[in-house]
């Protein structure tokens, strides 16, 4: 269970790291470029690349929450099971083998 703790935590940080950068951003002016062409096209890939990822962290963030979920689950099952067992239902098998 701590290892789907850590996975939902982790992909909730690389969440968090996208959200705060965006692509768009990074081009500058055309005049860094020499041709507005050029920077267009660059714009237009950040752009669509970013768009992307803006997806891409959307399904993450749902992932992350069905881990946790499903971790907080799980740990109810067997806080359930731990209450309704007083003893090991084993040992006499282990005992008498």
């Amino acid at each position: 269970m701590d290892k789907l703790d850590e996975a939902a935590s982790g992909i909730r940080q690389c969440v968090d790291d996208q959200e705060n950068f965006e692509l768009r951003g990074l081009c500058g002016e055309s005049s860094l470029y020499g041709h507005g062409g050029v920077h267009d096209a660059l714009m237009d890939f950040c752009v669509r690349w970013s768009d992307g990822l803006d997806t891409l962290t959307d399904d993450a963030g749902a992932i992350a929450d069905t881990l946790s979920r499903a971790t907080q689950a799980y740990r109810a099952i067997d806080e359930a099971a731990t209450r309704s067992l007083k003893t090991d239902p084993a040992v006499g098998a282990v005992n008498d083998g």
